[in-house]
């Protein structure tokens, strides 16, 4: 598959591009430079099964200190990996003293062979004949004249795209494992340290990460997706119509396309509300979960065991669950965290026989039968599996609105003993018997 970098200034509408060419609002886009700051992608796709790889980028500001040179750093990055470069600017401003300073850097850092496109963006009136000139003495060609917001123009740029299509390999089909976690456990820092390259940007001001990184990778020739997110706080925290609101929102969509979410804690305060809720949240979705305690670098060896076994206990709903120490600074226990993803992933799509089932469970629920509950007597006839990540069991129940809470987990507890669906929450629907 191609891949197609999208590069310029702050502002010039590089993610609203992006978001046209995907027909759907994958970045965020705001009116405010410097919003996005990491690169990320999202496959364009036409007739005929033809994909293109779209790389948006943020803002070049140069090669300064700080996040700037981290932006900088990954649009060098897109570029390096990137077929084809489209050099966005805007018609309304020109060609300004920022646009020709990443001219002069495109020439250093692209390779020679490498396309270049131009697209003159923001272009929603008629162009005066001087205007059109300026940006054909640029010396790149082809030009694209276009509006990303209002979508004129882009025919014959996705026409072009599109064209490109089929030259790489297509893009690895498989898990996608999100990282979730509050502002500051190191979850770019983890994600960096797994693909063991600067893939996001690191910063102690929380709200670094705004976008869903979607990064692929493989373990043990299995392909699969990592999704880094912005970290979260509480909703009340969080200012209406803000930068971070859009944020958050990113990372609950994030969670509906995971197949396993990474709770990422802080090891030095493990498990706050927040964790808690955030593990509400993934349990709602139905997703399967890994803990892993970020930053053990900063708790004592003899501390890590009693601090693993108090979270287990704060999830004993949940057990078994893989719990890890790791730290993304050292790399400690950082190369096990595929493997118990994917044993989740995998656990997660197991299929407990209907006969296997039943011989294991209803002679413990014979034997342990549900209290009467206003002169009737509740029992259950029959189960069934009838879904996968998460585990989905049918029981027939005769009265089932009798059934209580606390023995639907003592049932929930009997199939965890046939198979453990480590890290999921099993969910039992029930159906009144015949």
């Amino acid at each position: 598959m191609r891949r197609v970098a999208i590069v310029g200034r702050p502002n010039t509408g590089k993610s609203t591009l992006f978001n046209r060419l995907l027909g759907r609002r994958q970045a965020i886009v705001e009116d405010h430079p410097g919003v996005t700051r990491d690169r990320h992608y999202g496959v364009m796709e036409g007739e005929d099964a033809k994909r293109v790889l779209l790389i948006d980028t943020g803002g070049f500001l140069g090669e300064r200190e700080g996040l700037e040179a981290q932006i900088a750093q990954q649009v060098r990055f897109a570029v390096e990996e990137a077929d084809l470069i489209l050099w966005v600017v805007e018609l309304g401003t020109g060609l300004t003293i920022a646009d020709k300073e990443f001219q002069a850097w495109l020439r250093r850092h692209k390779r020679p062979e490498q396309p270049l496109w131009l697209i003159v963006n923001k272009v929603d009136r008629p162009i005066a004949p001087t205007e059109e000139v300026e940006f054909h003495e640029v010396g790149v060609a082809p030009i694209f004249f276009i509006s990303a917001r209002r979508g004129l123009g882009m025919g014959s740029l996705q026409e072009a795209l599109l064209s490109l299509a089929g030259s790489r390999d297509e893009l690895p089909e498989g898990p996608r494992f999100a990282l979730i976690g509050r502002p500051n456990t190191g979850k770019s820092s983890l994600l960096n340290a797994l693909v063991k390259r600067p893939r996001a940007i690191v910063s102690d001001i929380p709200g670094t990460t705004r976008d869903a990184l979607y990064e692929p990778a493989q373990w043990k020739g299995k392909p699969f997706f990592w999704i880094d997110t912005a970290g979260l706080r509480r909703k009340a925290k969080i200012p209406a119509h803000s930068l971070e609101r859009y944020a958050a929102l990113r990372t609950l969509e994030a969670l509906l396309y995971a197949d396993v979410v990474l709770l990422v804690m802080d090891a030095t305060e493990p498990l706050t509300a927040q964790d808690l809720n955030l593990l509400h949240q993934s349990e709602e979705k139905g997703r399967g979960v890994v803990l892993l305690l970020n930053k053990i670098d900063l708790v004592s060896a003899k501390q890590l065991p009693t601090l693993i076994e108090w979270c287990q206990r704060k999830v004993l709903p949940l057990q078994p669950v893989p719990i890890s120490g790791v730290s993304a600074l050292t790399g400690k226990g950082v190369g096990d965290i595929p493997r118990a993803a994917f044993q989740v992933y995998e656990e997660g799509n197991h299929t407990i026989p209907v006969r296997e089932l039943n011989d294991r469970i209803l002679p413990i629920l014979r034997q342990n039968p549900p209290p009467v509950v206003g002169g009737l007597q509740p029992s259950v006839r029959f189960l069934q599996q009838v879904g996968t990540k998460p585990p989905t069991f049918l029981l027939h129940v005769r009265h089932p609105e009798k059934l209580r809470r606390s023995y639907l987990e003592f049932v929930r507890n009997q199939i965890r003993k046939v198979y453990p669906f480590t890290g999921w929450w099993l969910q039992l629907r029930l159906k009144e018997a015949d």
